[in-house]
């Protein structure tokens, strides 16, 4: 059975409270509230959708609802049932007056239970409140990397090689760190030194000493004196003897940043400190010294080049950090929020970021890397924090405010100049259902964001696996090497593989890796499910063969996949998870080993995928007034989401209804499936075109109107999902509409535009919408605002008042205009100063509207730009208002 989004909240609602009653009966405590943030992380809805559902339910009188920090829900019904009694009212201020209530509507016949705002004592199996809920990792193996940032996504083969130099006995393996400034060489340093004292192959107190060899480069004898030591007098100014920095490091670790910058002399001096645990201080030619001491060293070239092959081959452990560029965009995402959560806890209030500011900080070029991008969030937090102390009244603001205005000029030019990311943004992110983000220290409010496929592999994770074992054989590397490589990836599982060619199979390589008798044990059950899988897809069969090699080998070694819910991969996924076990146990009895449950879980994941991909996906018909307002609109997302299943008909003002409906009837019959077709129109008669296709053949389509980019961008995404009907994106995509609608129109016009009176509300929105489309650094509707108080003040000032006309030419001129001061690409204008001159009055009121604009916006417009709304209010004053 299918559940909606609404009944999947509802069934967590009431399981927590059934919960915490059970638990606390006959007392009420705080703790039978519940929050979006718990429910959100439980069901994998949005938080923001989960808030919207609620409140839809509070309106139906379903839900109780106590504000506060955070804001708590009860479903009423258990309330009510459990304690027999029946409430009136269903918003309270705190729990405090929810108590109170609950005591006023109790009578002697019903007495209340015992009412405590204490948290009771927890039982084993107790939820944890809500409020205190943190995505840590817990268990046994528990240590300090899985607090590293990527651990768990682009960083595992890393974290393995840093356990494995700190464990291997008896003193650990001295280890090189490469990577790029500013990827996180000296932190991933540090984090093995804590792995150290962790694992108890250091003790408590054992020194971790941090030496840049950059720092006395051009001076060898400073720079080998400060690290070894040096006698007295082995040099001029050498009054007395000194320890060195290796003296300082024994028994623990000596971290070495900038190692290229070591002189040849230096590297020498460290070889015998490597090979036997010995050294000489500057100035001595016969004492040695003992020192215990792992080195770990960072470079950022290429260490082949940049140090002594000597000295090269003494280090057993090569550990690579990529740039921030490499890694998936969830990872960078990760990096965001913990930056912005640190400078909230120490500006010591919340920070709200905009959605545009996060979309900049994900996507720009960020050349220096994690450096970099903390440097620029701390730069952000500043700019944001010293204007908020400066504001009229600082103290009344809930937070601090983080717009685009705030972006340093560097940050800009980076943003514009990169192409990174830009596609990705929108496969990994839902920014539809937010505007801004909250940072309170505490919360992670970034993973709203994630849109989450917790078992979903990318199709080319075959491709690259086929690509990478034929290309490893052909270069001579040894088979065991290649498993090993192979292995890696297999558990690093990367989604975000760039290389889209396709792969040829050589079946002469592989046969040669690949144990014969595990593809055919494949194609034998293979050929028994030929309504699912083709027996002659040889990239499939040769990718799941190397599979099962990998996993032998893991196997033998004690290793095995842990955390993956087999209960629900083998609900969501039957068949393929019978075929999974079906192969495992023939694969079990060829390896003479068993295979655990969850290793068969993740290959029923895997023929999901292939299924997946091999199923068509909705087919999305985009039909929009206009020469090209669809085709414009498909091109960007079909480029963003790589859906190829999107179809644009453009309706030229001057075509005829009846040629653009025999184009989408000869389109529809063309690309029809047995999961229908989802139509997207903009307005008038479109929105009939589906009843109209339908009556001249049968075809299930759903249409969809006030077609937008997000909402395309969204459509695209959930018309990809192979488990979801055409119904059901029909319903969640009217929701957001209703929602985004009811939110404009509440929030824009009645509630505080008070100058736009006079201005259609429908025109209003379209406005908003349309603009939203093509706007990069604006808030189409804060800026929308700012601009009608400013058209207001113009047309005021000479008794004019704001007609639908003025309104909309003013304000796409307007915000066009904004952007592209903030980008700086203003516009040029010939003779602005005889213009000026000629319409003095006019040109000083409109520049003077527009002041609060440039303030808020941290921009100067310049008097070209200025020069083009003078000539467009010239065309609305009467003759005798224009000087």
């Amino acid at each position: 059975m299918h559940y909606s989004r609404s009944q999947k909240i509802f069934h967590v609602l009431k399981e927590y409270g059934n919960n915490v009653i059970k638990h606390t009966y006959p007392e009420i405590s705080p703790e039978l509230g519940c929050t979006t943030i718990y429910i959100a992380n439980n069901t994998g809805i949005l938080r923001n959708n989960v808030s919207m559902e609620l409140n839809t339910a509070l309106k139906q009188d379903r839900v109780l609802k106590i504000n506060g920090k955070p804001v708590l829900y009860i479903e009423k019904t258990l309330l009510e049932k459990t304690y027999n009694i029946h409430l009136h009212k269903n918003i309270f201020s705190n729990f405090i007056e929810f108590k109170n209530y609950l005591i006023g509507i109790t009578s002697m016949d019903n007495p209340l239970p015992i009412l405590t705002t204490k948290i009771p004592t927890r039982h084993q199996n107790f939820p944890a409140p809500p409020v205190y809920e943190k995505n840590l990792h817990t268990g046994k193996n528990h240590d300090v990397f899985d607090n590293l940032i990527g651990i768990s996504d682009d960083l595992y083969t890393q974290s393995k090689q840093a356990k494995a130099a700190i464990l291997y006995p008896p003193n650990g393996l001295h280890t090189l760190i490469t990577g790029p400034t500013g990827s996180g060489k000296t932190t991933f340093a540090n984090i093995m030194y804590r792995y150290a004292i962790e694992m108890k192959t250091l003790k408590k107190n054992a020194p971790f000493i941090i030496f840049n060899c950059s720092d006395y480069a051009e001076n060898t004898q400073l720079l080998l004196s400060h690290l070894f030591g040096h006698t007295k007098g082995a040099f001029t100014g050498a009054f007395k003897e000194t320890t060195g920095l290796v003296g300082q490091a024994d028994g623990g670790i000596l971290f070495l940043d900038e190692i290229h910058r070591l002189p040849p002399e230096g590297q020498e001096m460290l070889f015998s400190l490597i090979d036997h645990g010995k050294y000489r201080k500057l100035g001595e030619s016969e004492n040695f010294h003992k020192a215990n001491v792992l080195i770990l060293a960072a470079t950022t070239e290429n260490p082949q080049s940049a140090i002594l092959k000597t000295f090269f081959r003494r280090i057993p452990i090569l550990i690579t950090l990529p740039m921030l560029s490499e890694r998936p965009l969830k990872v960078r995402m990760k990096f965001i929020n913990h930056f912005f959560q640190t400078e909230a806890k120490i500006i010591k209030k919340p920070l709200i970021v905009s959605k545009e500011v996060i979309k900049v900080l994900l996507t720009y070029k960020c050349s220096g890397n994690i450096g970099q991008l903390h440097n620029d969030i701390q730069v952000l937090c500043a700019n944001a924090f010293i204007e908020n102390v400066l504001s009229v009244n600082p103290n009344n603001t809930p937070g601090i405010t983080i717009k685009l205005s705030q972006l340093t000029d560097n940050l800009k030019n980076e943003f514009f100049q990169s192409t990174s990311h830009r596609q990705g943004l929108y496969k990994t992110f839902n920014f539809n259902d937010i505007t801004s983000i909250t940072f309170d220290g505490t919360n992670d409010q970034l993973s709203d964001l994630l849109i989450k496929d917790d078992y979903a592999v990318n199709a080319a994770f075959y491709e690259d696996i086929l690509k990478t074992a034929q290309s490893f054989y052909k270069d001579g590397i040894a088979i065991e090497t290649i498993k090993e490589k192979i292995h890696s990836k297999l558990h690093r599982q990367k989604n975000n593989i760039n290389d889209n060619k396709k792969v040829k199979i050589d079946k002469e390589i592989l046969n040669k890796i690949v144990n014969t008798d595990i593809i055919h044990l494949i194609k034998n059950h293979l050929s028994k499910t030929k309504d699912y899988f083709d027996t002659n897809d040889n990239k499939m069969i040769y990718s799941l063969a190397l599979h099962l090699e990998m996993l032998k080998d893991r196997l033998e070694n004690g290793q095995s996949a842990t955390g993956i819910n087999v209960k629900d991969i083998s609900t969501k996924y039957p068949n393929e998870y019978v075929l999974s076990k079906n192969i495992c146990s023939d694969a079990a009895k060829l390896f003479a080993m068993a295979i655990p449950p969850e290793e068969i879980a993740i290959i029923a994941s895997f023929f999901h995928t292939i299924k997946q991909n091999k199923s068509s996906f909705i087919p999305i018909i985009v039909v929009c007034h206009g020469r090209s307002t669809a085709s414009s609109m498909v091109e960007v997302v079909k480029a963003l989401m790589g859906n190829p299943e999107i179809y644009a008909i453009d309706m030229p003002l001057d075509a005829k209804i009846d040629t653009t409906l025999t184009l989408a009837i000869d389109l529809s019959k063309r690309i029809n499936t047995p999961r229908g077709i989802l139509m997207l129109v903009d307005m008038g008669s479109l929105v009939d075109f589906g009843d109209m296709i339908n009556a001249k053949f049968p075809a299930t389509i759903k249409t969809i109107n006030n077609i937008s980019t997000p909402l395309l961008l969204e459509a695209a995404r959930r018309c990809m999902m192979p488990d979801i009907t055409l119904n059901d994106i029909a319903r969640l995509l009217n929701n957001q509409f209703i929602y985004t609608s009811q939110l404009q129109t509440e929030s824009s016009i009645s509630n505080s535009f008070s100058w736009a009176e006079g201005v259609d509300p429908q025109l209003f929105n379209k406005i908003i919408t349309s603009l939203s489309d093509i706007t990069t650094f604006i808030d189409v509707k804060k800026a929308t605002d700012l601009l009608g108080q400013s058209l207001h003040e113009v047309l005021t000032n000479y008794n004019q008042t704001i007609t639908d006309n003025i309104f909309v030419k003013f304000i796409f001129h307007s915000i066009c205009m904004l952007e592209r001061v903030i980008r700086k690409e203003a516009l040029p204008y010939k003779n602005y100063s005889t213009l000026k001159k000629s319409h003095y009055d006019l040109f000083d009121t409109i520049q003077k509207s527009f002041s609060p604009i440039e303030e808020i916006y941290g921009i100067v417009i310049p008097v070209t730009e200025l020069s083009y709304v003078v000539e467009m209010f010239l065309l609305f004053l009467p003759p005798t208002l224009k000087k």
